[in-house]
């Protein structure tokens, strides 16, 4: 949703912290396992007076990368952030601190902000919500009966949303299937193409699911809650 690009994640935890980093709109651009200049970071091995990762087998100093390099903006300006993403266990590991110490250096003398996230700092419902939309942030791959179906109908099932405050997302997206003359699960597949882009907001710190209330959705711009992105 933010670059376009396939990325490689390694782990779990990067793939939540990932889906955090997609989401937030003051992300700009986010580089995964992010290569750090060999000379710096073997000079600041040098420097606090430990070995710089090697390959085991020839004793090559390996080159170092970082888990996240996001570049964002706030209040106008470009922000460059770095981040380290590893499950609490390993940062007891004195070989794992050694290298984790060498980032944060490489990065302080580039002026960028670094920190280490582990799974403790990842909202684990926001992280699941944002899955469960995101892979429907474009619907123009899908096959539609005409040009514009889908935005044609969700127009339309945006409007109904203040409606069916009472009743929970699952009834809603059969009525509206059924109102609307639509497959079945079209509108529910619409619902998370509309939340994905911000064209229907929900608290995605709590989870979201067809059990979810209807009165926790909003339309932007329809006084309590209108418009298809």
């Amino acid at each position: 949703m933010t670059t376009g690009r396939v990325h490689h994640l390694l782990s779990d935890i990067e793939f939540r912290s990932f889906l955090l980093f997609d989401w937030a709109q003051d992300v700009v651009d986010i580089r995964e396992q992010f290569p750090l200049d060999r000379v710096a970071t073997q000079r600041i091995a040098e420097s606090m007076g430990v070995n710089h990762p090697c390959d085991v087998s020839t004793r090559t100093p390996l080159v170092m990368t970082t888990d996240f390099v996001i570049d964002g903006e706030r209040n106008g300006r470009r922000i460059l952030m770095a981040w380290a993403v590893k499950p609490t266990d390993e940062l007891d590991k004195p070989g794992v601190v050694a290298k984790l110490e060498i980032e944060r250096r490489y990065w302080q003398e580039k002026g960028a902000q670094w920190a280490i996230i582990t799974e403790r700092e990842i909202p684990r419902v926001t992280a699941d919500n944002i899955a469960w939309v995101r892979s429907y942030g474009t619907v123009d791959n899908l096959v539609q009966p005409y040009p514009g179906y889908f935005v044609e109908k969700a127009t339309l099932l945006l409007r109904e949303v203040p409606v069916y405050r009472r009743q929970a997302l699952s009834q809603f997206a059969a009525d509206m299937d059924l109102r609307l003359s639509m497959e079945t699960g079209t509108a529910l597949m619409l619902v998370r193409h509309l939340i994905a882009t911000r064209a229907l907001t929900y608290p995605m710190d709590k989870p979201l699911d067809p059990t979810s209330p209807m009165a926790l959705f909003a339309v932007p711009g329809l006084g309590q809650e209108l418009a298809v992105g």
